[in-house]
């Protein structure tokens, strides 16, 4: 049986390496004990011995820590609660390796990742296991005018376009995003030592190509998206395409939030953590970030529990019906190939009005004539 003796130290009478009796609830000064005994021989071990999760623990440093020892010890929790809730290794090392995975991750998000593996578990433990292994994270207030927030209403009604810069070593490089507003789905990247509008260009051409025409572009006024003498090559492409362009305003970068979010998101994840030897290695690494980005990691704009080619290709149902089971969609969806069938047929609504038939990425003549 646990013993926690005046002097803030403790004792377990062990039994084949286990204790033989754990306490769900602890004082503060038996806390305190617990906490001294974990300088001397290590969080874990102290945690072990006492019976409990060594999360419970580093929860106890943080308050000791904030509080300092007399306010620590002179605290009294509102309510005893519902006493220590256990976390089982599988649970542990699910939150640890999803984490791992996607470092850019909040509690939340690898909760949700975790959900539709099939594995429920709590928020609140999944916090208490990252910040034991090092998660600090910030909760930023957000601002009314900031929190308002536009969304396409299908899949290539409206796209949104940007450049990221970033250095490999001394090169200064270029990538551009094209991202699909609805589904958040990245639908083309380029990486250069230059930016041109032949690249802008090449980008959404394949884009088209391979999933359909789009009928609004969204960019900011960078010179290869706009002129602001006449009009540039860009401008007269996407006038020949039939698809209408939007400037964000200046200064005003909110416009292109869910694009900006992506470009922070791998810098966070890819660029600031991995060393390149050149462009061709980091185009490499980014075409795998954005594969993983688009069918494996569940995104918090979509609910949390999708990503982004479940709403992208229409599969939205099927995944909550398989999540619902506690089925992993991912063994029972596959993506395979069906990128092309959205390229066969798309139907657009022109600028001025009128709903043109794309078959391929080319439009096709609706006009009918007598014979």
């Amino acid at each position: 049986m646990i013993e926690v003796k005046e002097g803030n130290t403790f004792s377990g009478k062990m039994k084949g390496g286990s204790v033989m009796e754990r306490k769900s609830h602890f004082t503060q000064k038996q806390k305190l004990g617990i906490l001294k005994s974990g300088k001397e021989i290590g969080i874990k071990e102290a945690a072990d011995l006492a019976g409990i999760h060594y999360t419970t623990v580093y929860q106890w440093q943080q308050k000791l820590e904030v509080l300092g020892e007399d306010a620590f010890l002179a605290y009294r929790p509102k309510s005893r609660g519902r006493g220590i809730k256990k976390v089982t290794e599988e649970q542990e090392e699910a939150v640890r390796k999803t984490w791992e995975r996607y470092p850019g991750f909040g509690p939340s998000q690898v909760r949700n990742q975790l959900r539709r593996q099939g594995i429920t578990i709590s928020t609140k433990t999944v916090q208490k296991v990252m910040e034991a292994n090092g998660y600090s994270g910030i909760r930023k207030k957000r601002d009314k005018k900031e929190s308002q927030r536009f969304e396409a209403s299908r899949p290539l009604e409206l796209v949104q376009i940007d450049i990221l810069e970033f250095f490999i070593h001394k090169l200064k490089v270029y990538l551009l995003l094209l991202l699909d507003d609805f589904s958040r789905f990245i639908l083309g990247f380029r990486l250069s030592a230059e930016t041109s509008v032949d690249m802008v260009i090449g980008v959404f051409q394949e884009a088209i190509d391979r999933y359909g025409k789009m009928e609004e572009v969204l960019s900011d006024r960078g010179f290869v998206f706009y002129s602001w003498r006449g009009v540039n090559r860009f401008e007269k492409y996407l006038e020949v395409e039939s698809v209408h362009q939007t400037h964000a305003s200046p200064h005003h970068p909110q416009t292109l939030g869910k694009i900006e979010a992506v470009n922070k998101q791998i810098q966070k994840e890819l660029i600031r953590r991995q060393e390149f030897k050149g462009v061709g290695e980091a185009e490499a690494a980014i075409k795998q970030w954005v594969e993983i980005h688009n069918y494996k990691r569940t995104h918090q704009g979509l609910g949390g529990l999708l990503v982004p080619a479940d709403r992208f290709h229409g599969r939205v149902d099927a995944v909550l019906e398989a999540l619902s089971k506690k089925i992993d969609p991912e063994t029972q969806i596959s993506y395979d190939g069906i990128d092309i069938s959205r390229s066969l047929i798309n139907l657009v609504l022109e600028p001025e009005g009128r709903v043109s038939l794309h078959i391929l990425g080319h439009r096709v003549d609706l006009t009918w004539r007598r014979p």
